[in-house]
């Protein structure tokens, strides 16, 4: 029997091969500890060698040491992968996102991941527009697009200068328009920038890391069951009361999780 594949199927399998066996080997650059390179070393070492849980050992102690980034989070979901932990792996591919939308890499191996889970939850579609701009906001980092802003700064006030001592009306009317449209597009940076950083910064989002967790319609355990959840769901957390937290699937429902069943994002 021949099976059809669709061509984001295609797209995502295609980089599979690749984006799942290949961990970033960047440098933590000048800034970082002797302590934290090494580490970093020895976890790259460690994981091109097959060795997964050294890999994962030497990882996470550099995320103890608060020296986390985009390609810390996109080894460390790549190498609970490889260990079978597809939630951790989920978690951990979103904390990447969460610090730069556009990396690519991440995206597709999320993606992978999300189809070794078990709960397919549909998604309430937003208004395209709104989606369409957000598509545009996620191309870049925060601080790409914040840098991005203050280039087109630079020219919004070169055009500006053009426009006040240029001898040639033409050109100074041109260079007039010209500003105010690059200042506009110097300002869409500016909130594209800002809002990144506000999605980066959220909290209220997490993933169920249990193998299996029962949601109840009250922080207790005598409450209903309402509907089982595993590993690597996404979950927004409402609030808190006590050892519950109160959380929204993609879909809409809610209900009551015990929060040790959970971890933010």
């Amino acid at each position: 029997m021949k099976y059809l594949m669709s061509k984001y199927s295609f797209k995502v399998l295609a980089g599979a091969a690749l984006a799942m066996i290949v961990l970033v080997i960047f440098p933590y650059g000048a800034s970082a500890s002797s302590e934290t390179d090494m580490l970093w070393r020895k976890g790259n070492d460690a994981y091109s060698m097959g060795d997964y849980s050294v890999a994962l050992e030497n990882y996470l102690s550099i995320e103890k040491l608060d020296k986390v980034n985009e390609h810390l989070y996109f080894n460390i979901g790549n190498t609970y992968y490889k260990l079978g932990n597809t939630g951790k792996a989920i978690l951990y591919y979103e904390r990447c996102l969460k610090l730069n939308p556009a990396n690519q890499d991440a995206s597709v191996n999320l993606e992978i991941a999300r189809m070794g889970a078990t709960d397919k939850i549909e998604t309430i579609k937003g208004v395209i527009f709104v989606e369409w701009i957000r598509s545009i906001r996620n191309a870049f980092s925060s601080n790409q697009w914040c840098l991005g802003g203050f280039v087109l700064l630079l020219v919004t006030a070169l055009l500006f200068l053009v426009y006040r001592h240029f001898p040639v009306l033409g050109i100074r009317k041109l260079s007039f328009v010209l500003s105010c449209i690059v200042l506009v597009f110097a300002i869409i940076a500016f909130i594209f920038s800002a809002s990144l950083k506000a999605v980066a910064n959220d909290t209220s989002y997490s993933i169920v890391t249990a193998s299996h967790s029962n949601v109840k319609s009250a922080p207790n355990a005598t409450g209903n069951n309402l509907f089982i959840l595993h590993t690597g769901t996404k979950v927004r957390t409402i609030e808190s009361a006590g050892e519950w937290s109160r959380i929204e699937l993609a879909d809409g429902r809610q209900g009551w999780i015990t929060s040790v069943d959970i971890e933010q994002i």
